[in-house]
């Protein structure tokens, strides 16, 4: 079966769609900062009827470990027809006395190190055909409803957010010449621990709920929904450059 790469695999929307595509047939590659969390996806990937599963700690914002990572993926099940780009971490706090820190730590993993990790798969699906699978390969970036609609205390996320999703539409541009396809998935507020950072304030996940007209939070399997279908060559092969909202018609 051909691989696919997941970023930020350890927990949360990752963890998830990692183990949907386990579920699928896909050789899964788990990549995260945490060898704990991402032991535990690991064995959930196995147990959901993955077959060859590697789970390789990587700081995405590290340009040489990221290299380092996608060699062993490639290594150990050869290089990728797919990557899922999920690493992503959120600083809440007001514009004007966000510290720059938090900035830098938001940026430099949600876009940094989102390119990087896109770089690197899109360099082995051009230098070996996405491993035999139709096609260049398929990359799908996890981008945010916050990076389309203004959301107050993100500045941050959702400039990390907006720039991932123009960054999807140039390497789309960029790399429909080798064969790969590009594309970004933007749910709104999804019921995980980065989610509950903000639906555990008081109020907060009432007032979200009234904004969303099917009064309900998107879910982990929202989200795979969206990316098993941009993954297929036969329902999406002529879609790239594209951002799916899963927002359940908050801003319709």
């Amino acid at each position: 079966m051909p691989t696919v790469v997941v970023t930020g695999a350890g927990r949360g929307l990752g963890r998830a769609v990692a183990s949907g595509l386990a579920a699928d047939g896909w050789d899964v590659a788990l990549l995260g900062r945490t060898p704990e969390d991402l032991d535990s996806a690991a064995r959930e990937a196995e147990e959901a009827g993955g077959i060859r599963v590697v789970a390789v700690t990587v700081d995405v914002r590290d340009s040489a470990a990221v290299e380092a990572a996608f060699a062993t993926v490639r290594r150990v099940l050869g290089p990728p027809a797919a990557l899922v780009v999920s690493a992503g971490v959120q600083r809440i706090g007001a514009a004007l006395d966000l510290p720059a820190a938090d900035w830098d730590v938001v940026l430099d993993t949600n876009l940094t190190g989102a390119f990087l990790c896109m770089q690197a798969g899109a360099r082995l699906m051009v230098g070996e055909g996405g491993g035999g699978h139709a096609g260049g390969g398929s990359i799908v970036a996890i981008a945010s409803v916050a990076g389309l609609t203004a959301v107050a205390g993100r500045a941050a996320y959702a400039a990390s957010k907006a720039g991932l999703v123009m960054l999807t539409r140039v390497c789309a541009v960029e790399w429909a010449e080798h064969g790969i396809r590009v594309n970004a998935v933007a749910p709104t507020f999804v019921d995980t621990d980065l989610g509950r950072q903000t639906l555990d304030c008081p109020g907060e996940r009432e007032r979200i709920l009234g904004l969303i007209p099917l009064r309900r939070l998107a879910t982990p399997q929202d989200v795979l929904g969206a990316v098993r279908f941009l993954l297929d060559e036969r329902a999406a092969g002529f879609v790239t450059g594209e951002c799916l909202t899963v927002d359940g018609g908050l801003r319709a």
